[in-house]
């Protein structure tokens, strides 16, 4: 599958605002940066290579998915690679219906993260990752992709599920959603 990615790996030019969060990780030994930018920044592909959601059912729950990666079983929002001629909205609609069997019925960007990866195999990577609030409505489980299980979560247990719950950017998207779900509330 063809995903779209910045000239040469390497995302520049964009007059990014002062970050919000800057993490470093080390990843299988490689140096990681992740850095988290609120709207109304909003980087297009092919810097942005990837749209997740945290998507919300119209009971409340999150959903996620689940699947083993190198091993492991890893849990995540639904979400992947932009598509030659994809809108980052349109790859959120297509990566949920992917992996999680459900339908976006409305979204809203909440924000996105820089990923800097200097010491990547095929060289230095840079790009950005958009973050988006989505209501959706679940179909029939039916998994076709690399997601084996949809997983739906109350709220207040989404950090402690997600693989990855303890970066400073899945308290930002918890927070961003509930914001917008609460502004949801009051039409």
């Amino acid at each position: 599958m063809e995903r779209v990615g910045p000239p040469g790996g390497w995302s520049t030019g964009l007059a990014e605002p002062e970050a919000r969060s800057v993490q470093e990780i080390s990843d299988r030994g490689r140096r990681l940066t992740y850095t988290w930018f609120d709207p109304p920044f909003r980087p297009e592909p092919p810097h942005s290579t990837q749209a997740y959601g945290i998507c919300f059912t119209e009971a409340g729950m999150i959903v996620l998915g689940a699947g083993d990666f190198e091993g492991v079983r890893y849990v995540n929002l639904l979400a992947g690679g932009v598509e030659p001629g994809e809108t980052l909205e349109d790859c959120l609609v297509r990566e949920v219906m992917e992996e999680g069997c459900a339908r976006v019925v409305e979204s809203r960007y909440i924000g996105c993260q820089r990923v800097d990866d200097p010491e990547h195999p095929t060289g230095p990577w840079r790009y950005h990752q958009t973050r988006f609030w989505a209501r959706v409505e679940l179909l029939r489980w039916d998994p076709q992709h690399e997601i084996d299980e949809r997983r739906l979560v109350r709220p207040e247990d989404f950090l402690a599920t997600l693989s990855w719950g303890s970066a400073p950017s899945a308290a930002f998207i918890l927070t961003a959603g509930l914001k917008v779900e609460a502004e949801r509330g009051l039409r």
